[in-house]
């Protein structure tokens, strides 16, 4: 893949779903209402991975809620050890067979026609470390776990809105552009760039979305991803913004693509 079909704006003549959203959530109202009688841990041991039970370090950082989220409600599993994250994850998302990156990974979804659901860790996000951002540690596993979840619904949001979820900068962009509003009220190029490794850091997440690009190509990227992080930086302190919704800033940067993006900058 060229640079140019890259940087290519997939939402572009994208027509919005007006479908009904047929999935149920009873399965899960049942989960949360047996909460009473049986810990979160054993419920998901029970009704989710019974095959498969996780052997859980720390069984009392596990809970579930449904999400009352700009993508609809959705079913969010919240787990605070990393390795019962990666354990859960393992076991039900990879049926038992641990994946090598593992360890790089905070979040997972499930979209399917009738299951949806999130499951979140509280791993630095990004594997950026709290003192490179200059936060406590406490604070940031709090704020890790809460732009996860902003993120997630990013993309739920674009794949029920206009059946697309990519796994490249315009999507993660937006996706983490909205989960670091969610999380602090205010959105950090710096941090983003961060996230990434443009800026020198802990983080490395380019390498993910460019890994079959040129070297040239990757280079016209970073500083794409430079701009438009920019651009975004200055909408959110723009007049107007504050009032617009999360579903209404989603459809405005599909509809600009990061061409647009960048161009907010100038």
């Amino acid at each position: 893949m060229d640079y140019e079909e890259y940087i290519k704006n997939r939402f572009e003549g994208a027509e919005e779903s007006t479908a009904e959203d047929d999935v149920s959530l009873d399965f899960w109202e049942g989960i949360i209402g047996s909460a009473g009688e049986m810990s979160f841990a054993d419920l998901i041991n029970s009704r989710i991975v019974s095959a498969r039970p996780v052997d859980w370090k720390e069984p009392d950082k596990v809970r579930i809620e449904i999400f009352d989220s700009f993508a609809g409600k959705i079913p969010v599993i919240y787990i605070g050890n990393s390795d019962d994250f990666e354990s859960l994850v393992t076991n039900l998302v990879h049926k038992g067979i641990r994946p090598d990156d593992i360890g790089k990974t905070g979040a997972s979804f499930i979209y399917g026609k009738s299951v949806r659901f999130i499951i979140l860790s509280a791993k630095p996000y990004s594997n950026v470390l709290s003192s490179e951002l200059g936060l406590d540690e406490e604070e940031w596993a709090q704020k890790s776990m809460l732009i996860r979840r902003s993120h997630e619904c990013t993309h739920f949001f674009t794949k029920k809105t206009y059946g697309i979820t990519n796994n490249i900068l315009h999507d993660e962009l937006m996706a983490d552009f909205i989960g670091l509003y969610d999380a602090f009220g205010y959105y950090k190029s710096e941090w983003f760039l961060k996230f990434l490794g443009i800026i020198k850091s802990s983080g490395s997440r380019l390498d993910v979305y460019t890994r079959d690009l040129t070297p040239d190509a990757v280079e016209e990227v970073r500083n794409m991803a430079v701009k438009a992080s920019k651009g975004l930086e200055k909408w959110s302190k723009s007049k107007g913004f504050a009032s617009m919704s999360n579903a209404e800033r989603i459809r405005l940067m599909c509809k600009t693509g990061l061409n647009g993006l960048a161009c907010w900058d100038e």
